[in-house]
């Protein structure tokens, strides 16, 4: 009776034993697995937090760049349209009023009619118009078509020239048809004779113009935003 007993406490004893040893085997399992998936958590957030200061680290350098940009750009500007010179960029008079003509002009006004950022089909015949009347020049006609409705102009990133088309005819004496052709060539905007057909005497010219000329959308700035993953 007693060796049963006794042999009881060992059996019980050892199931103890056993089921302490499942319990530390579990709990080492569990430490084991948390421990990998703490070690995981941080390495990927670590991996995060450098590629987030590696961003910040290249916008920072590019503010810097921009800022210096900035500064530049504002110096040449000053340097270009707030001058005090007396002579603009093309070497006429630097003269600020709506009613001067080429080349005189201030800066500011001689770039923006020199590729104008909008198409502006009315603004162009209006041009056109005046460089044929102070050439004398009679039954004077421009045509073309005005595209106001398709021509958006939008600014873009890289904008480029956009062609206008024109056809401009007239009379003159040969010397007025010349004047008209050399006007043309010397204006602050650009325009391309493409075609020249001329008839009857020196005296009296009839005259056909096939002229090119162009306007360019503005530059757009263009910010974005990056999300890091």
């Amino acid at each position: 009776m007693a060796m049963a007993v006794r042999e009881s406490v060992k059996h019980f004893q050892i199931e103890k034993a056993r089921s302490r040893t499942t319990v530390m085997v579990a709990i080492s399992v569990a430490v084991t697995i948390f421990s990998l998936v703490s070690i995981k958590s941080l390495l990927s957030q670590g991996a995060y937090q450098r590629r987030v200061i590696n961003a910040k680290h290249a916008a920072d350098t590019q503010l810097k760049k921009n800022v210096t940009a900035a500064q530049s750009l504002l110096s040449n500007y000053n340097q270009v349209f707030e001058g005090a010179s007396a002579t603009n960029l093309i070497g006429g008079q630097n003269d600020k009023s709506a009613n001067a003509a080429p080349p005189n002009g201030d800066n500011a006004r001689i770039i923006l009619d020199a590729l104008p950022s909008k198409y502006d089909y009315p603004a162009l015949i209006t041009s056109v118009s005046k460089i044929l009347n102070q050439d004398g020049i009679s039954e004077a006609a421009i045509s073309g078509q005005d595209q106001s409705d398709t021509q958006t102009g939008a600014a873009a990133a890289n904008p480029q020239p956009i062609a206008m088309q024109l056809t401009v005819s007239g009379k003159a004496a040969y010397a007025n048809v010349q004047k008209v052709i050399n006007d043309f060539e010397r204006s602050i905007r650009p325009f391309d004779i493409t075609n020249i057909e001329l008839s009857g005497s020196e005296s009296s010219m009839d005259f056909n113009l096939s002229v090119t000329t162009y306007y360019q959308p503005a530059k757009s700035l263009d910010y974005t935003t990056k999300e890091i993953h």
